[in-house]
């Protein structure tokens, strides 16, 4: 998987267009994850939410069991990328989350490593 580069850049809070493009980014990495993983449009949901607290953007995909999510906490260099069990869609608890090394999601290897990881903790075979 080739990595956007705004998954490592800082973007600035004054700079819509660089908040903008990882959105895009973090939906399309999301959505690319949804389709290897074989799942149904209806299957997930992709949604957007603010930290407001911490002050985190946070981009999810969310099955029935599985919650993965993308932050981009101000001042970080890159994102934080982590996923967990849920009990529905609605259900942001869920268990303890598993961090993700994003820059292993570059190599082939790494990558189908964590869709294995992604397919058993949502229940799904193949």
């Amino acid at each position: 998987m080739k990595l956007p580069k705004s998954f490592f850049k800082s973007p600035s809070q004054g700079n819509p267009a660089a908040r903008e493009a990882l959105r895009r980014d973090a939906c399309r990495v999301l959505r690319r994850f949804a389709g290897d993983m074989a799942l149904r449009p209806r299957d997930f949901t992709i949604r957007e939410h603010r930290h407001r607290r911490r002050d985190i953007n946070v981009f999810a995909l969310q099955t029935d069991s599985l919650l993965v999510e993308i932050q981009h906490p101000p001042g970080a260099e890159g994102v934080r990328m982590s996923y967990r069990t849920c009990r529905g869609r609605d259900d942001l608890s869920g268990g303890r989350d598993n961090a993700v090394h994003v820059p292993s999601l570059s190599t082939d290897e790494g990558y189908a490593k964590l869709l294995t990881s992604l397919r058993v903790v949502a229940g799904r075979r193949s």
